[in-house]
């Protein structure tokens, strides 16, 4: 039983973009404080879409207190990210190098898979390193207890984040076997057995039989043509001159 590679990467890829997609909904980030009591007085939650949100209203101080400062990203690199899911869904459900499709097309569409592929990794790796780090909100999660005011602080990666680690793994493969085919099939454009077909083509237009008669001709008849019109030199003149004066005696 022979296994279709490219139609399981392809089914694999179609899972990472759906958990793409889904993970823009999902929380991303979770920032809590618990009292020793077990009431929650301070909780964050960062979504990508919505960014930080908290339960607790501006009143409560100890709360806003807590609030994570410059640890949003851009709305427009999401809103970027959500329009090249579609595109790639797209792509990948409806043009194939391999069935016929043009290249060229297949290559722009191509292009924004490879840019999915980089936003996902800016998310996954970018993501911690400048924005939750610097704001000592710890990755992947951490309990830290105050016991001076008997505070526990419990920071924790949600599931929207997880789902783009895996979406990475689930994208990757297929957009670089599509790289490598869509490259693969500009190669075979341009083999030997056309370039030396165009060299022939060339060469006969070049060495036209026929072609080269005609011109030939032509050149024989502008020569002509060209003595005829020619002055006579003064010697031949003299000479026309003398037989002529001979021929009246």
């Amino acid at each position: 039983m022979s296994i279709n590679f490219k139609s399981g990467y392809k089914v694999i890829f179609l899972i990472g973009l759906v958990l793409c997609f889904a993970s823009v909904f999902l929380d991303w980030y979770y920032f809590e404080g618990v009292l020793d009591s077990g009431a929650t007085i301070m909780s964050w939650v960062y979504n990508a879409l919505f960014g930080w949100s908290t339960p607790f209203g501006e009143e409560n101080l100890f709360n806003e207190s807590y609030r994570p400062q410059n640890a949003t990203m851009p709305i427009i690199i999401v809103m970027f990210f959500i329009v090249a899911v579609f595109l790639s869904s797209y792509s990948t459900l409806f043009h194939d190098v391999e069935q016929g499709d043009n290249i060229l097309k297949v290559k722009r569409f191509n292009i924004i898979t490879l840019s999915l592929i980089v936003l996902i990794g800016f998310f996954v790796l970018i993501f911690p390193l400048f924005f939750l780090l610097p704001n000592a909100l710890y990755y992947p999660f951490m309990v830290y207890y105050d016991s001076e005011l008997g505070l526990t602080l419990y920071y924790s990666i949600g599931p929207g984040y997880w789902f783009q680690v895996v979406s990475f793994g689930c994208t990757f493969p297929y957009a670089m076997f599509n790289l490598s085919v869509v490259n693969t099939f500009e190669k075979e454009q341009s083999t030997p057995e056309k370039f030396v077909n165009t060299c022939i083509r060339s060469a006969k237009e070049l060495f036209d039989l026929d072609k080269l008669i005609a011109q030939e001709e032509l050149a024989i008849e502008s020569s002509e043509l060209k003595l005829k019109e020619e002055p006579k030199n003064e010697v031949e003149q003299v000479y026309e001159d003398f037989l002529a004066k001979r021929g009246r005696k």
